[in-house]
């Protein structure tokens, strides 16, 4: 659209609005993707409204939406708005693909094209789980970074955020213990708290998310020095150890790993996501970023050692089998019992440091 295309047009947006009152009523059900956006602009709203960006939820959650493109190609295998941005979109087209996703999901049944089709979540899972019929379902709590309710934790009862691995001791004493006054989580806590705690991620450059790609002098960057990250061990180590010191008899706790090295997978992320927006807006021969069958397997071996978790020579934990976490407990001062649960005497902050530094050492 350009300035010289709406220089001779006369219509004015009440001129929209009363032709649009003419053929909608009432009973009119609108039918499309992201609805919301359009009604805004055309400054008038509608009572009944099929939106397809809501049938189809994001797997992370809102409020984050599948483009229609997405979908189409996703649930009816057909190729939509293929004029890379030179031609504009195919209203005809949208609507098309919009109303056949609405049949498709009337044929396959409400769950159809959500996480919940084919993985439930586990807080979902907890609410069903109870010994009885007459019992509610057990409650749960996301203790993370940020704001969890945004993503994965929009499943859970209660998310609490935070901003450091400090926050995260305490809002697991929250969950675990419930607020004193009850105000958001009742007396007794829940029944099952997650938390992540992040200091070794941040240390290391690790952002443990693909939205933030770290550029090519961050990937290459000095990692931090055995010192540092010996204390940044250490501290969560005291970490852990601060939780499990307050949580209630018969809790089992599991630690574990996260992934490995995202930061080259989010790097390769990152130029993928540009080329995509190139190709939807240039010609060929104008796109500047390339994505070839190349870059597209070492996407596939970057994000196969992500998932992979820390290693031994990466992590002082490895990847805390139980084995592995016995003997590191054993070096570090920490007694480990036959069911792998670890009983850790008062220790000085110097202490830990100067083992995971002895240990890190023996590992390089």
């Amino acid at each position: 659209m350009t300035p010289a295309k709406l220089n001779p047009v006369t219509t004015s947006l009440s001129d929209i609005q009363s032709r649009l009152l003419e053929i909608l009523t009432p009973q009119t059900i609108i039918i499309g993707h992201s609805v919301d956006s359009d009604l805004a602009a055309l400054k008038t709203t509608h009572p009944f409204i099929i939106d397809t960006s809501l049938l189809y939820p994001h797997p992370r959650g809102r409020p984050m939406k599948s483009s229609l493109k997405w979908l189409a190609q996703k649930y009816l295998s057909r190729e939509i708005q293929k004029g890379h941005g030179a031609t504009g979109h195919d209203s005809v087209e949208d609507a098309r693909a919009c109303l056949d996703l609405v049949k498709l999901k009337c044929e396959k049944g409400p769950k159809w094209g959500t996480q919940e089709a084919t993985v439930e979540s586990i807080f979902k899972r907890l609410e069903r789980a109870s010994a009885h019929r007459s019992e509610l379902g057990k409650t749960g709590a996301i203790i993370d970074h940020g704001a969890p309710e945004k993503n994965f934790g929009q499943m859970a009862d209660h998310c609490v955020g935070c901003s450091t691995d400090e926050e995260i001791v305490a809002g697991v004493k929250r969950a675990v213990l419930g607020d004193e006054d009850g105000a958001c989580i009742p007396g007794g806590g829940v029944k099952f708290s997650w938390a992540r705690l992040r200091e070794l991620d941040i240390i290391r450059g690790w952002r443990g998310d693909n939205r933030h790609a770290p550029q090519d002098d961050e990937i290459n960057g000095s990692e931090p020095s055995v010192t540092a990250l010996a204390e940044a061990v250490a501290r969560t180590s005291a970490h852990i150890e601060a939780i499990h010191a307050q949580l209630p008899p018969c809790t089992l706790l599991i630690v574990y790993s996260g992934t490995g090295d995202p930061r080259e997978m989010a790097r390769l992320q990152e130029r993928h996501r540009k080329f995509k927006r190139e190709y939807q807006t240039k010609k060929w021969d104008e796109i500047a970023e390339k994505w070839t069958d190349r870059e597209e397997q070492q996407l596939k071996e970057a994000c196969r050692k992500a998932r992979e978790g820390s290693q031994p020579r990466d992590s002082v934990f490895g990847s805390i089998r139980p084995l592995y976490f016995a003997s590191v407990c054993d070096k570090i001062g920490i007694t480990a019992s036959s069911d792998h649960s670890a009983e850790v005497p008062l220790r000085t902050q110097a202490h830990f440091t100067e083992k995971s530094t002895e240990i890190y050492k023996s590992m390089e």
